[in-house]
């Protein structure tokens, strides 16, 4: 993994993914990619080369305004020694920011979020959800400031059937740069319970499709929803950061439980990192 990207609004909770980025960047030796993207009439602008060029007054001055912005945004102590490059596009925010990620080989998004279900700003709120669950690549949310940032304590939560092998492997790829303390959690609802033995027989072939986490800790945890679950849960173990697999336009964590809502970045007060499962 060595370039993550930090879509930019220039507001603090931006600015908090980009202090977190900077710590990862420096212990992975990464590159960091900041995006800004710009909401310009089709009028002011042209396309070369599949990217958008300003060509009308309004687009000059947006685009001058924003690289004045960077300059400040960027002139940051923590950034010392990381390569960083600034962009500025002209896009949707969740349709530039998976465009600009595809094209430039990201390995993992960093962003910033409320922890509210307001849109107070460009990159926080549902736009945050929605790259969560359109993303192809691993995002890390970020909810905590970044001066709290660490990864020694994390809740792994899914179902751990044999079909989301791909994704559990991706999450720890990511997870195992830090070493934290892995918890991997079921959790067992009225609306879908199983008995322990049936849930202890399911981490158990599922851990044995991927043997070198064999030894990792499994909890079974009851609820009255999965999402209350694993929330309660995490606050039980103080964890770090809450990883788990989304599913797409169906939602996030929809593999977990169809009745889990979309809400789940907004409402969680941890850092989550989120990986789509691909069909």
């Amino acid at each position: 993994m060595k370039k993550i990207l930090v879509p930019v609004d220039f507001s603090p909770k931006s600015e908090e993914a980009l202090k977190v980025a900077a710590k990862i960047a420096s212990k992975i030796d990464a590159e960091i990619y900041t995006l800004h993207l710009l909401d310009i009439p089709s009028v002011e602008v042209d396309m070369i080369d599949g990217f958008a060029v300003p060509q009308g007054p309004i687009a000059m001055r947006l685009f001058e305004n924003t690289h004045e912005k960077f300059d400040k945004f960027l002139d940051k102590d923590y950034l010392n020694g990381i390569p960083v490059y600034e962009n500025v596009m002209t896009d949707a925010p969740v349709e530039g920011i998976s465009e600009f990620a595809k094209k430039n080989n990201i390995d993992f998004i960093v962003m910033g979020s409320h922890g509210t279900s307001g849109l107070e700003e460009f990159f926080v709120g549902s736009n945050t959800e929605k790259v969560v669950r359109t993303s192809k690549i691993p995002v890390l949310v970020i909810k905590k400031p970044a001066d709290e940032f660490k990864v020694e304590k994390v809740v792994v939560a899914g179902k751990f059937k044999g079909k989301n092998i791909k994704e559990f492997k991706k999450i720890m790829d990511f997870l195992n740069l830090f070493k934290p303390e892995i918890y991997l959690v079921r959790i067992n609802t009225i609306s879908n319970f199983k008995s322990t033995k049936e849930l202890e027989e399911i981490f158990d072939n599922f851990l044995k499709k991927v043997p070198e986490y064999k030894d990792l800790k499994i909890n079974i945890y009851d609820d009255y929803t999965v999402q209350e679950g694993i929330f309660n849960f995490a606050e039980k173990v103080d964890a770090d950061i809450i990883a788990l697999a989304t599913r797409g336009r169906q939602g996030i964590m929809h593999f977990l439980t169809d009745s889990i809502a979309e809400s789940v970045v907004n409402a969680a007060k941890r850092n989550i990192l989120t990986i789509k499962v691909e069909k």
